[in-house]
């Protein structure tokens, strides 16, 4: 039965919103897909980054034994008495390394300095420090997550997820009928448009599903500070606090964490800590956050909240409690970074995430090929590819090492300067252009 011409109209919709939405948010899911399938084993390594290069090892704890910090946090405050900000992060397993990470503020924001303290939570020790900013792994992630781009960044981030949905729902409309007139996997060899094609769709079918979650949940961590904002939605670990004591007398107020973990023992015995931190506003508290193994939510999404002199329950987060609505929203982390099913899990996400990478470079080769002919480039389809991944490539190496070795804020002014550039450099591109199509359209209806 041969297709109507409602039905080709409709197709060619499809195939149009699919193609502009690819062709102009290819890049940024590009990135995104690359950066992202390296993320998923920032916590490895970050961990191998401190056995080789800060020779960090910390000691086997005894079985049973709760987690020392106190004599390493004391010995931190003599070194940094104007310590501020103060976040301990806890180890995934037995055997790890736990973190202090804090801010010792200058006289203005510029001369402030940020530290990371690697602790050895079974002996009490201090074993090393670096800089918390300047590390592969806030490179990727603040790569993943915001482009490197304090604003802008996030938000393109967020749109780049919905076009990602769009282009994996108009794909399967598109393609999901193309691939019934023939086997699956079959891959033509009848000229590299039609195999780049074949490709791109066979790949793009069989992650379908990957993509689509990692689209949904990408747009949403990307744009949800907004949307939070926008519709006052709350997270549920949130909560608020009356100030009881004066700001400067609450950050003096010395917390007993040997007591913390044994009312976290008896309060919440499921709780996995992961990270601490004491309160410096008035409000008196101690937060530890957590997960609970078997859980395929969030990482740190369940909280326990403590009085900071009495040491009583004050707020508890469980997410076996949690309504369904507030379920839904601590799943959406966890489905897009993986981090919920051990090593084998993470492999079968870096593969995937690789493999969308791929469908960007693909679709953005399909469409020279189609193009080539009437648009007459020096350069052929391969070649332009091979330059726009090599050019994005060094951009990504020189960002990371300006980060790791002269300073996460010199990375993220040039980052932004390229982010907002590129930005307003194409919104002013894409309007001229516009103009001169106006301007051409004219002028052969008047016939001049």
């Amino acid at each position: 039965m041969k297709p109507n011409n409602k039905d080709k109209k409709d197709q060619k919709l499809l195939w149009k919103i699919h193609h502009w939405s690819g062709l102009y948010a290819g890049l940024v899911i590009g990135i995104l897909c690359f950066t992202g399938a390296i993320a998923v084993f920032i916590p490895e390594i970050d961990s191998l980054i401190q056995r080789r290069y800060y020779s960090v090892y910390a000691s086997s704890p005894v079985p049973g034994q709760a987690p020392k910090i106190d004599g390493a946090l004391a010995e931190a405050r003599k070194q940094y008495p104007k310590m501020t900000g103060l976040l301990i992060d806890m180890p995934d397993q037995p055997g790890g390394v736990a973190t202090f990470s804090f801010a010792v503020k200058g006289k203005d924001k510029a001369s402030s300095k940020f530290y990371f303290l690697f602790v050895d939570p079974a002996k009490d020790k201090i074993l090393g420090s670096r800089d918390r900013q300047n590390s592969l792994a806030n490179y990727l992630r603040q790569m993943h997550v915001r482009l490197y781009e304090g604003f802008w960044g996030r938000q393109l981030v967020g749109l780049a997820g919905v076009a990602f949905i769009v282009v994996t729902v108009t794909g399967f409309l598109i393609y999901g009928q193309f691939m019934k007139k023939q086997t699956y996997p079959n891959v033509r060899r009848k000229g590299m448009r039609i195999l780049m094609g074949d490709w791109h769709k066979i790949l793009g079918i069989s992650a379908l599903a990957f993509n689509f979650v990692i689209a949904c949940t990408g747009a949403w961590l990307g744009l949800q500070p907004k949307l939070m904002q926008w519709f006052n939605i709350k997270a549920p670990n949130d909560h608020d606090f009356p100030k009881l004591l004066e700001p400067k007398v609450d950050a003096a107020t010395v917390v007993h964490w040997d007591e913390v973990f044994l009312v976290l023992k008896k309060e919440f015995p499921d709780l996995k800590p992961g990270y601490m931190r004491a309160s410096e506003d008035g409000t008196a508290t101690i937060e530890v956050h957590g997960s609970i193994d078997g859980q395929v939510y969030e990482k740190n999404i369940n909280a326990l909240v403590l009085a900071k002199t009495s040491y009583k329950p004050l707020f508890k987060c469980d997410v076996r409690t949690m309504t369904f609505a507030q379920r839904f929203y601590s799943v959406q982390e966890a489905l897009h970074f993986g981090d919920y099913g051990g090593l084998g899990l993470k492999i079968v996400y870096t593969i995937l995430g690789l493999t969308s990478a791929f469908l960007s470079i693909s679709g953005f080769v399909v469409y020279l090929y189609r193009t080539d002919k009437k648009q007459q480039r020096r350069m052929s389809p391969w070649k332009t590819t091979f330059v726009y991944c090599l050019v994005i490539l060094i951009v990504l190496v020189v960002i990371a090492l300006i980060s790791m070795f002269i300073g996460y804020r010199q990375a993220s002014a040039i980052a932004a300067w390229l982010v907002n550039g590129s930005l307003f450099g194409y919104i002013f591109y894409a309007i001229v252009v516009a103009m001169l199509n106006k301007r051409n359209s004219t002028t052969k209806t008047i016939g001049i």
